[in-house]
């Protein structure tokens, strides 16, 4: 065959698959937006963190250095947890907060299309913390901010604080507890 006839030939074949879509590839917005909607996190073992990033309590003693002395005692730098594929299937509130306290409820949380949101709120001897979380997700990533209200303290004192928890997936297999 001569040069021309293959270039024809060649540019045909081409063209003929340009009206298709590439399969597996969502192209109309509707079949886009369910795609987003499907963000799952992977099931497995997973490592968090959990940061205190700023304390405000009135009238608390020790100023700056006992707000920065309870930053670092209320943080926690490696928390390591397993995801079960129900969980992963729908996450709950519990794993993004980096809460695992019993006396915790959680209300308005939503996990879709690679965003969260929600409220929790935790009763303690100490008072109530009450906290609006926010954050994104990825199948192997979160991270989450929370900005919290604890009240009823002891002597009366009330306190606000910001936290950031963040955590990724790092393997299939769980470790024993």
């Amino acid at each position: 065959m001569n040069k021309p006839v293959m270039t024809a030939i060649f540019t045909a074949l081409l063209l003929a698959g340009c009206g298709d879509k590439p399969s597996g590839q969502p192209q109309t917005r509707e079949e886009v937006r369910q795609e987003v909607q499907k963000v799952q996190l992977r099931p497995g073992q997973w490592e968090g963190t959990y940061e205190l990033t700023d304390i405000d309590m009135p009238n608390m003693p020790g100023g700056d250095q006992m707000k920065d002395q309870m930053k670092k005692m209320m943080s926690r730098t490696s928390i390591k947890y397993c995801v079960s594929p129900e969980e992963a299937a729908n996450p709950s509130g519990k794993m993004f907060s980096g809460q695992e306290n019993k006396d915790c409820t959680y209300k308005g949380f939503d996990a879709s299309g690679g965003s969260v949101k929600g409220e929790i709120s935790c009763k303690s001897q100490g008072g109530t913390m009450n906290a609006v979380m926010s954050g994104d997700y990825a199948p192997e990533s979160y991270e989450m901010h929370m900005d919290m209200k604890m009240t009823g303290a002891p002597n009366g004192m009330n306190m606000s604080m910001k936290a950031r928890t963040s955590g990724k997936w790092i393997g299939d297999t769980c470790a024993a507890k």
